[in-house]
């Protein structure tokens, strides 16, 4: 790593997954698990961003609000006002605000639309590369479609709904399953 401050286009994913407004939950959460995410941005028709869903956001509102996945919109669960910044952004400036504000995502915007997300796993590859002294890929990468990673825009698309729990699941599927 250089000795100049990185910015968060440094370490973000670049054209992150996302999912529109009025989506059911149930199928934004196949999308998460499909492709290994737990945050989606969410956007509207026009593509600007209009919130953020977690997974621990989808468990929460069933819980606490009985909202059923199945049956509710993604605007039911979402946080209306995520954390944005912009790509220039200094990374060490972005870790610190989600450290205090406990987040576990930052949305990286460009003329309001989503143009990468950083996570609490981009962090830690942040750390890897300080430990190391040198810049390290991925160990993990969302599992997105080709021709998703093609794409300039963010890639927004409805997903079947799998018959089967999937290997990412965790207990965010198990415990909807007892709701």
């Amino acid at each position: 790593m250089t000795s100049e401050q990185p910015a968060i286009s440094d370490f973000m994913t670049e054209f992150p997954a996302t999912v529109e407004v009025g989506m059911l939950l149930g199928d934004a959460l196949d999308r998460m698990y499909q492709d290994n995410i737990r945050h989606l941005p969410v956007v509207d028709e026009a593509g600007k961003l209009v919130g953020m869903l977690s997974t621990r956001d989808v468990a929460a509102a069933a819980a606490l609000r009985g909202i059923e996945p199945m049956a509710a919109k993604v605007e039911a669960a979402m946080a209306p006002a995520p954390f944005t910044c912009a790509e220039h952004s200094p990374l060490v400036a972005v870790i610190e605000r989600m450290e205090s504000d406990r987040l576990g995502s930052v949305v990286v915007t460009k003329e309001g639309k989503p143009s990468g997300i950083f996570t609490t796993t981009d962090a830690m590859r942040v750390l890897r590369s300080l430990l190391m002294g040198k810049t390290v890929d991925r160990l993990v990468e969302p599992d997105v479609e080709a021709s998703d990673e093609a794409r300039e825009e963010p890639a927004t698309r409805p997903h079947i709904r799998s018959a089967r729990p999937s290997k990412y699941d965790g207990m965010v599927s198990w415990f909807l399953t007892k709701v």
